[in-house]
This record gives structure tokens, sequence and C-alpha cells, in this order.
């Protein structure tokens, strides 16, 4: 029982890298049959046999998980810091978008704006030219007087 015990021991340090700090956490998972599988014992025995070991195994394994969680959380603020940095260029293209649109609508209003004088100027001289106007000969007047 004192060998297994020992294999097992130098098997929980080889999968943690040692000194209780995981050797590649991403990449190794500590659960009792990894455990067994490195130490060349079956898992029944842990269970039944070697219960200060499978605690050592479970505190190793809960550490692991805070710089897991650490790590994803400072991988969520950076990838929300690219998100926010996406979405500002995106602001700062529509603006300038907004700004040549605006731009465009307002030299359309001037356009419209003089086409409207010069329409209302132009039906003004056609009204002018429609009127009807007497056609008399400056020599024809004195004739008939």
């Amino acid at each position: 029982m004192e060998a297994t015990a020992e294999k097992l021991r130098a098997a929980l340090d080889r999968l943690t890298g040692g000194a209780g700090e995981p050797s590649d956490a991403s990449t190794q998972r500590l659960t009792v049959a990894a455990l067994a599988r490195e130490a060349g014992v079956g898992r029944n025995a842990i269970y039944a046999n070697h219960r200060g070991i499978l605690d050592e195994l479970i505190r190793t394994r809960q550490q692991q998980r805070v710089p897991d969680q650490v790590t994803t959380i400072e991988d969520k603020i950076t990838e929300q810091r690219n998100v926010i940095e996406d979405m500002q260029q995106q602001i700062r293209q529509l603006a300038t978008e907004n700004a040549g649109l605006m731009r465009r609508a307002i030299e359309a209003e001037r356009r419209a704006d003089r086409a409207e004088r010069r329409s209302a100027q132009l039906t003004k001289e056609v009204d002018t030219l429609r009127r009807p106007r007497l056609l008399r000969s400056p020599e024809g007047d004195t004739a008939r007087r």
C-alpha cells in the first residue's frame, strides 16, 4: 500500500508539474483515471485506500480552475476590448459617411431651390410673353383719327 501511495504521489507530481503547479493545465486534465493511468494502478485502489491522495488531487484541480478562470476572464476582456475597438471604428466610418450624405443633401436642397427660382422666373417670362398685345402700327393710328 505504501508503494502504491508513492507511485500515486509521483504520478500526481508528474501530472501537475511538481510543487502543486499545473504544468499544462489547458491540455492535461486532472482526473482519478488520469492519475491511475500515470501511476499504473487501478482507480478503485485510489478510492478505497488512498483518500489523502484523492483529496490532494481534488485540491490541485481546484487550484488549476482559478488560473483557468482568470485566463478566461482576461480572454473575455481582451475579446470585449477588440469588439469595442471594432465598434468605435464602425462609428467613425458611419459618422464620416453620414457627413458626406449630409453635404450631398444640403447641396441637393440648394440646387432644388435654384431650380425652383429659375422655374418661377421662366414661368413669369412665359406668362408675360403669352399676354395678348395690341398689334398697332404707329402709322395706322394717325390714319384712323
